[in-house]
């Protein structure tokens, strides 16, 4: 009887298969594997700017808050020009507008004080006048004339009447001007306290002329130079975090892995397993991707998978670009 080697080959070749497709590289269960991967952070500006200054160059060290690079806009220099001259014309304006108010006020005093003076000389004569004739009469007759009938008394009552009228004018129209200063005065602060506003937006906008580094990370590349003209929203400084800040995990799709969102995981390097850290799954992609060349059993045997996406401790002592092995806890 002769043997067939096809009757060893046909089953080994699909155990074989069976194996490499239920084993992506050693993935079992709920052990996956996966590539520390990091977000790249590109700056750029909402506004045209002129580069002044640039301090790194590519492949430098920087930390949070280190200054990359300082603009210049010219037009901040035209609004704040243009903005102190209308505070100063404001300023000159209600000034001027005051001290007509105050000129018209001091009018209406200084004529309520000559009337009231004059009327006031002129009451004072007629008591002198009627005091006069109340001795003269009463030399002449013997006996002062009854009070109520001296026409003196008349004439004065109707002169303190004249000045009641005067007081009671001139308040009023001293109250319509303390109206009208009182209002001027409201919109020259509102005016005022709206340059000074646009004011501090320049300001504001000024300091923001400071490009720096958002995390601790290198320069991975700069798109700008000194004195460069850069439109609005262009690329000028791309940085990359020192350690990475994600895991981007593969499930063979032979491979059905019980996952959920806001999932713990255990995360180890694949070659340094003393580096250990916790993730948490924040997304999973439903769509079958193909598996990157190194997470494959066979680098020519394509193969596919889904997607999972892992966050990680901003501190953490993975690698970029590092192979992780990723395990789900017994009960997850």
């Amino acid at each position: 009887m002769r043997f067939n080697v096809l009757y060893i080959l046909f089953p080994v070749s699909i155990l074989a298969c069976l194996w490499i497709a239920r084993d992506f590289q050693g993935q079992q269960g709920t052990t996956f594997f996966g590539i520390a991967e990091t977000e790249p952070r590109i700056l750029n500006f909402d506004h045209d700017i002129a580069i002044r200054e640039v301090f790194v160059s590519t492949g430098d060290k920087v930390r949070a808050g280190d200054t990359l690079a300082v603009f210049y806009r010219a037009e901040l220099d035209e609004d704040e020009f243009i903005r102190q001259r209308e505070m100063m014309a404001n300023e000159t304006e209600r000034s001027a507008e005051r001290a007509i108010l105050e000129k018209e006020r001091e009018v209406v005093q200084a004529r309520l004080q000559a009337d009231l003076s004059e009327l006031t000389t002129e009451i004072k004569l007629l008591h002198t006048e009627d005091s006069i004739m109340m001795v003269y009469r009463g030399n002449l007759y013997g006996q002062s004339p009854p009070e109520e009938n001296r026409v003196t008394k008349k004439h004065i009552e109707g002169l303190q009447e004249q000045i009641e009228d005067l007081k009671h004018q001139a308040a009023e129209e001293l109250l319509v001007l303390s109206a009208k200063i009182s209002a001027t005065e409201k919109v020259a602060a509102e005016e005022t306290s709206k340059l000074k506003g646009q004011l501090n937006m320049i300001q504001s906008e000024r300091e923001r002329l400071v490009l720096v580094s958002p995390i601790d990370g290198y320069v991975e590349d700069i798109y700008c130079s000194v004195n460069a003209m850069i439109p609005a929203h262009k690329d000028l400084v791309k940085i990359n975090p020192i350690a990475p800040n994600k895991i981007i995990g593969f499930i063979h799709e032979a491979n059905e892995v019980p996952l959920s969102i806001g999932n713990e995981v255990e995360l180890a390097s694949f070659n340094r397993p003393e580096i250990v850290a916790k993730g948490t799954i924040v997304g999973v992609n439903p769509k079958m991707t193909e598996l990157p060349l190194r997470l494959r059993k066979f680098i020519d045997l394509r193969s596919w998978g889904r997607e999972v996406y892992i966050t990680i401790p901003a501190v953490n002592s993975f690698y970029i670009s590092e192979k992780v092995n990723i395990t789900l806890p017994n009960g997850q």
